[in-house]
């Protein structure tokens, strides 16, 4: 294989041509001029490491968690204890971090040694090919790609051990032309190549089933969670080093560096529902997202209107059951409710500090929204008909009418037990 790519260099005017084809989740949002990148710090999980109050608050998650385990309260049985425990010691093993960039397990660069043949001769949609093909045997469940926009990019990133945020920049940035390789600065500035303006995005489902939602609000959910995590973060890092094999720069993230779901939406994988979290149309918002930054051509997908902004505007299940009415039953807005929104999208925003209020609570990251989340199914043909409406068909009438057969099938009632989890296939 020879290594020059056959796709010709194009003009700026092609390149806005290529892109303007295609429908961009900073379209499909309505981003306004007046919009800024989002700085990491805000982010609520940021928050609580360098706010005292914050941290506080949360310290008190595990003390809860403890203590209903004690008490033997349901979903918090020894099994629920263990399996948060076993997928947490991998990430820990791994030095794997959901929040924080260029860690050990999601580094930025590595030793690995490009082909001795050089960069392989393919077009951008052979490579997609390709890389989607060694994501998923590395144990991905979906992928896509995406151009990047750099909006979506976070101003600043938190550096966990300094309590500090510090800027990324681009390398046609003045002062940064002379970076051609994504690299931390003495200052803390992190610069990424402005060659890398690809982006895979990789989708892992909770426990790999729709069994991983149903135990909401609880430690084995929690668990079930947590696993999809264990299972990203292999994934993520092989796929990054199988880019970087082929003789192109690859950065992995996951939670870090970028805002993940408008990446995700800009890759054809979702859109964002009312509860502040992306629902991919196979899976619904039983799923974690990570990305990979790179320099190698890939054919974009670009936005995928599947109807489920309609659908959300009709259906608001996940609205009653927030313990803490972190999720708003009004329209979408451009404003903030808290710090850790970003501004001038137009969107439904979810109050995190709020939503962290109840996870305390119940003792747990609680995903009583993705439970009760009209998208939250088991793979099933029968599902494909009224996806083929809501996609099709943007009447609300009808989408209520979709929620109240949801609702009379009994989808995402509280009436599981830990042995339905364990003891299923008995």
């Amino acid at each position: 294989m020879k290594f020059e790519l056959r796709r010709p260099a194009k003009s700026h005017s092609q390149r806005d041509s290529v892109r303007n084809g295609r429908v961009t989740a900073a379209e499909m949002y309505q981003v306004q001029d007046s919009y800024v990148r989002f700085n990491q710090k805000d982010h609520m999980g940021s928050q609580m490491i360098w706010d005292a109050r914050s941290k506080a608050e949360r310290d008190k998650l595990k003390v809860k968690q403890r203590e209903l385990t004690e008490k033997g309260r349901a979903g918090f049985e020894a099994t629920a204890w263990s399996l948060e425990a076993a997928t947490d010691s991998l990430l820990s093993l791994m030095d794997f971090s959901k929040n924080q960039s260029d860690k050990r397990a999601n580094a930025w660069q590595s030793e690995l040694e490009p082909s001795p043949t050089g960069r392989p001769e393919t077009s951008p949609g052979e490579a997609s090919q390709i890389v989607r093909r060694a994501a998923q045997m590395f144990g991905a469940d979906q992928v896509g790609f995406a151009e990047l926009d750099r909006r979506w990019v976070y101003s600043h990133y938190f550096d966990e051990e300094t309590k500090d945020a510090h800027p990324i920049k681009f390398s046609d940035e003045p002062g940064y032309e002379q970076y051609d390789q994504p690299i931390r600065l003495e200052d803390g500035t992190r610069v990424i190549p402005k060659e890398m303006k690809y982006v895979v995005v990789i989708l892992h489902e909770w426990g790999k089933d729709v069994d991983g939602t149903e135990y909401a609000p609880a430690l084995l959910t929690e668990g079930l969670s947590t696993l999809a995590y264990a299972r990203m973060a292999p994934t993520l890092w092989m796929t990054a080093e199988f880019i970087r094999g082929l003789g192109y720069n690859a950065i992995p993230a996951a939670n870090d560096t970028a805002l993940s779901i408008p990446l995700a939406v800009d890759a054809g994988l979702g859109q964002l529902g009312r509860h502040g979290l992306l629902i991919n149309p196979k899976v619904g918002s039983r799923c974690r997202i990570s990305k990979i930054f790179t320099d190698l051509p890939l054919e974009p997908v670009g936005a995928v209107d599947s109807g489920i902004t309609e659908f959300c505007n009709a259906c608001q299940k996940c609205v009653p059951k927030c313990g803490t009415k972190a999720i708003t039953t009004g329209e979408r807005s451009f404003e903030p409710l808290a710090r850790s929104n970003s501004t001038g999208v137009l969107s439904w925003k979810v109050d995190a500090e709020k939503c962290s209020t109840f996870q305390i609570r119940v003792g747990s990251t609680c995903s009583t929204c993705v439970r009760r989340c009209a998208w939250t199914k088991p793979p099933s043909r029968m599902y494909a008909i009224p996806r083929f409406f809501i996609r099709n068909f943007r009447w609300k009438w009808l989408n209520k009418t979709w929620v109240w057969l949801d609702d009379l099938a009994g989808h995402g009632k509280f009436d599981k037990k830990a042995d339905d989890f364990w003891l299923a296939d008995r």
